[in-house]
């Protein structure tokens, strides 16, 4: 019995760790691409970005904060505040429930 326990502890705590380094990877991702919408005034050509870019572009168009026109993309600065609000309570309310769980898990296991 204590060898299945043991084991469903581990696996738990891997899908919490892959869980938060997926969602850190997301929000490193939109930060690098709306850095570079900075750095060119609120542009970019989406012939010029790579793959990784061009999904999170996608995304962010989806979301409202990036429009797209003629193979370029614009940002939204209204928008784009109202994102960074949602990005902070995501990636906080993420961490928050990261944190039960490993709490939870670690009390399952010392009981």
């Amino acid at each position: 019995m204590l060898a299945g326990r043991g084991f469903f502890t581990a696996v738990v705590l891997i899908l919490i760790a892959l869980t938060c380094i997926a969602f850190a990877k997301r929000i490193e991702r939109e930060r690098r691409l709306l850095r570079k919408l900075r750095e060119n005034d609120g542009k970019v050509s989406f012939a010029d970005l790579t793959d990784d870019e061009r999904d999170t572009a996608e995304s962010l168009r989806a979301a409202g904060v990036l429009r797209a026109d003629r193979g370029r993309g614009y940002i939204h600065p209204d928008a784009l505040q109202a994102f960074k609000q949602k990005r902070i309570r995501f990636a906080l309310s993420g961490a928050l429930v990261a944190l039960v769980l490993a709490i939870a898990v670690a009390v399952i296991l010392l009981r």
